[in-house]
């Protein structure tokens, strides 16, 4: 076990559908800033875990599914995938002990020592800005790690902090010499924001009144994406699929720290 951390009076949303698996309209930042959804206090304690290939291999999986998404999900050799998080610096979130599947992964996988991975060969066709950076880290001595992290809808933001910094300091004994990475992939996703608007609410001179579907702006799965962005080196975003948007962001060493430090002063104010 890595470590431990008690989330005593967290605010936790009821699930506005009990039965669905994931509800989109539920993301990080409706925890931290609240709404005039009913609310319950509960007592948590997240345990925080290194990666366990006999355990946790299915789990992260799914957790990778759920990242990439139904379409490019099937282009990504996830067991493969798999494979490379659990034998990276990975740090798990789970609460009913080392033996249960994770709620929630954060992994480092070295870029340079995987380049020929599954996974790194669809980053470098995923976007030319991206496939340009890589190539500039091929032809350098600068190390770059490919950032995988997912978690449960509804896991708290404040998780986030402690779960960065208890692996980076793991990466800090692999690599040894108390080094960091200097560049982070990392992989997220958003969503599309909807809402009704009435049609003679667009357009004054049409007569019939009609329901139409507009698209408002992009919200964020995880909270800590919206510091992620302010500080990248390059941003990626997909095209819409569905209503979900895949983000690639890549940021180096001392962005990566800075962000992780702003979102821990931010939840602190919530």
């Amino acid at each position: 076990m890595v470590g431990v951390i008690k989330l005593s009076e967290l605010s936790k949303k009821r699930a506005v559908d009990d039965e669905s698996d994931i509800d989109i309209f539920s993301t990080d930042s409706e925890n931290g800033q609240g709404s005039d959804q009913e609310q319950e206090i509960v007592n948590i304690d997240f345990d925080f875990f290194n990666g366990n290939p006999d355990v946790d291999f299915h789990a992260l999986k799914n957790l990778m599914r759920q990242l990439f998404g139904a379409q490019e999900s099937n282009k990504i050799q996830l067991s493969e995938l798999a494979d490379l998080i659990l034998e990276s610096p990975t740090t798990t979130i789970k609460t009913d002990g080392k033996e249960s599947d994770p709620y929630c992964f954060l992994s480092f996988i070295d870029y340079k020592a995987n380049k020929d991975s599954d996974y790194a060969k669809y980053l470098r066709k995923t976007d030319s800005k991206l496939a340009s950076f890589l190539q500039t880290i091929d032809q350098s001595d600068k190390t770059c790690s490919l950032v995988m992290s997912e978690r449960l809808i509804n896991m708290p933001p404040e998780v986030v902090p402690p779960l960065y910094n208890i692996t980076m300091e793991d990466v800090k004994q692999v690599l040894g010499d108390d080094k960091n990475y200097d560049f982070y992939v990392i992989v997220s996703r958003k969503y599309e924001v909807n809402f009704d608007m009435d049609e003679d609410d667009l357009t004054s001179n049409q007569a019939t009144r009609k329901k139409v579907r507009q698209t408002n702006e992009v919200d964020y799965f995880h909270e800590e994406d919206r510091f992620f962005e302010k500080v990248a080196k390059v941003h990626v975003d997909s095209e819409s699929r569905k209503g979900l948007i895949t983000s690639y962001m890549v940021l180096d060493h001392a962005g990566l720290v800075k962000s992780i430090q702003d979102l821990d002063a931010a939840i602190k104010t919530w």
